[in-house]
């Protein structure tokens, strides 16, 4: 067997050798080396590795996913459902990993000198990340598989149609994602968005979680209706003709249902090759990086400002701006604290999302059924009770001892400080959220007035609850205490109080949401609550410093 194996790598143009020990050697290291370790909270040192956490997820998933929609949907709207999971989560993790699995520049380092042939190391590098989607493959792959054979409209085609159809769909999807970042190269801005898709899986779990919630509790049956009745848009969507594919050969298979099942690993195989010979052509333009250093003397006007025109506007002082700047730049940085700051947000997205594929997301100012109007409800105030939760976190930073220079600095207004973090999260991360809340209301209900005051609502109640966290919830100055492990979710007393007060807002919309009176109070009262805010907030920080009222 192994001689087989040998003189077909040879006939390939691959030495068996090199070929062996690097595969051993990419499996051994990126194995427990990954993006994922944001996501996870594991590193490469922990018994448990962040793989094993990732394809958890991917187990949970699929889990889920399977088992809420058993008996529920029919054979085409199961396959479907399944099939884009598992095409997204392929792609999110390929895109994640491609400078570690498929493609490391550091590797140059240590083969360049070595007479590595192209093929040799592109087969290596191909192997390596086979291995990694075959175990996301299969954890996505085996539940759907088993628990749709019994489905009432499923025959024994089923199980060999879904695996063809999952493995001609995650193959493509890996396929084009390398191709793709082939022909990009490296960008410093991608490399900020795979922290992001990092989260794609805990993201979808949560979706998938609430979705089968609401589900079940849905009795006039949404979901199954839109799965049975589907949109017309639907029919472009690559994972629709998969499941077109599944559902012939489940019901009723036909000669032409095995002609297509080969045409689709046929194509499978034409995508690997191709994607193999990309992969050994980038090995042979891999060149030693260099650094280039430029100075650029600031100009004396500009000494003590901000880069960004904006921020230096709405920065008043130069406690302000030093907090903004610090804000922007730890959090661009850090990747553990952006994640750790961010994961709240992913609860009004969750919701959104929910409300919207549910039919569950009406305007509040024109419908009163709860059942309809409570998620957009929930989606402006989580926005804001997210706020104290990012504040808190924004207190621990893996530089913590770098903040003696914030305790020496002379600050005139220490209160500035943590209000320059506030202003730069208010810019940076509620401002986009209420914008793209304000996009998707004015799609969905039709009405742009009504989707502009509930993002203005939600923009105003989160700076509220920046000014409460600086005065309840922050322990000491930004960014001076080291990693909080396991407290992540600030205090417990703070947070009930503060979601009470939530909880109290959202009953009075529901009530008196289309009631002029209702937003001309509520404005009024958030923005006068900013004032003993901000004095209680300023009281606070003199404390902190060790300063006189």
């Amino acid at each position: 067997m192994k001689e087989t194996m040998n003189q077909f790598l040879e006939a390939q143009g691959i030495d068996p050798r090199q070929y062996i020990a690097l595969v051993k050697a990419f499996l051994t290291s990126d194995m427990r080396g990954l993006h994922y370790t944001k996501a996870t909270g594991t590193q490469a040192k922990h018994v448990i590795s962040p793989l094993f956490f990732v394809v958890g997820q991917c187990l949970t998933l699929s889990a889920i996913a399977s088992l809420v929609l058993f008996m529920r949907v029919e054979v085409f709207f199961f396959s479907f459902v399944n099939l884009s999971l598992g095409m997204i989560v392929i792609a999110t993790t390929v895109l994640v990993e491609f400078q570690e699995v498929v493609l490391n520049p550091r590797d140059l380092e240590i083969l360049g000198p070595r007479p590595i042939a192209p093929r040799t190391y592109a087969a290596a590098r191909f192997t390596n990340m086979l291995f990694y989607v075959v175990l996301m493959f299969l954890a996505l792959t085996i539940q759907p598989a088993i628990v749709g054979m019994g489905l009432r409209d499923t025959g024994l085609g089923y199980g060999p149609a879904y695996l063809v159809a999952a493995f001609t769909g995650s193959s493509a999807t890996v396929c084009l994602v390398i191709l793709s970042l082939a022909a990009i190269g490296n960008s410093e801005t991608l490399e900020g968005w795979k922290t992001i898709f990092a989260w794609t899986q805990i993201v979808l779990i949560l979706v998938a979680g609430y979705g089968a919630q609401m589900m079940f509790r849905d009795k006039l049956s949404r979901f199954e209706l839109w799965g049975a009745f589907p949109p017309d848009w639907i029919v472009y969507l690559p994972s629709t003709w998969l499941a077109r594919f599944v559902e012939q050969a489940s019901v009723a298979p036909t000669q032409a249902t095995f002609l297509i099942g080969g045409l689709l690993l046929l194509f499978s195989a034409i995508c690997l090759c191709a994607t193999v010979a990309v992969v050994g052509r980038l090995y042979k333009t891999m060149q030693p990086l260099t650094v280039t250093i430029r100075n650029r003397p600031m100009g004396e006007a500009h000494i003590g400002g901000l880069a960004f025109g904006l921020g230096h506007r709405l920065s008043k002082g130069p406690e302000e701006r030093a907090g903004f700047w610090l804000c922007g730049r730890l959090l661009w940085r850090d990747g553990n604290l952006r994640m750790r700051s961010l994961l709240p947000f992913s609860m009004p997205l969750a919701v959104t999302v929910l409300g919207i594929f549910t039919h569950q997301f009406a305007n509040p100012m024109r419908e009163h059924d709860p059942a309809l109007v409570t998620l957009p409800i929930l989606a402006v105030y989580l926005i804001g009770l997210g706020v104290p939760h990012m504040i808190y976190n924004l207190t621990f930073n893996e530089d913590h001892h770098a903040a003696w220079l914030l305790r020496c600095a002379p600050m005139m207004r220490p209160v500035g400080l943590g209000l320059g973090v506030c202003k730069a999260v208010m810019l940076w991360v509620i401002t986009p959220t209420c914008i793209c809340l304000a996009g998707v209301a004015a799609w969905v209900w039709q009405d742009p007035w009504a989707a502009l005051l509930h993002a203005v609502l939600a923009w105003t109640f989160a700076w509220g609850m920046a000014l409460a966290a600086l005065w309840l919830a922050v322990p000491d100055l930004p960014f001076s205490c080291p990693p909080d492990r396991g407290g992540s979710s600030g205090p417990v007393m703070v947070t009930v109080a503060l979601s009470c007060v939530a909880m109290s807002f959202g009953a009075l919309h529901y009530l008196f949401a289309s009631e002029i009176w209702f937003w001309v109070v509520a404005f009024a009262v958030m923005i006068a609550a900013t004032i003993p805010l901000r004095q209680k907030a300023r009281n606070r920080f003199q404390r902190l410093v060790g300063g006189t009222l």
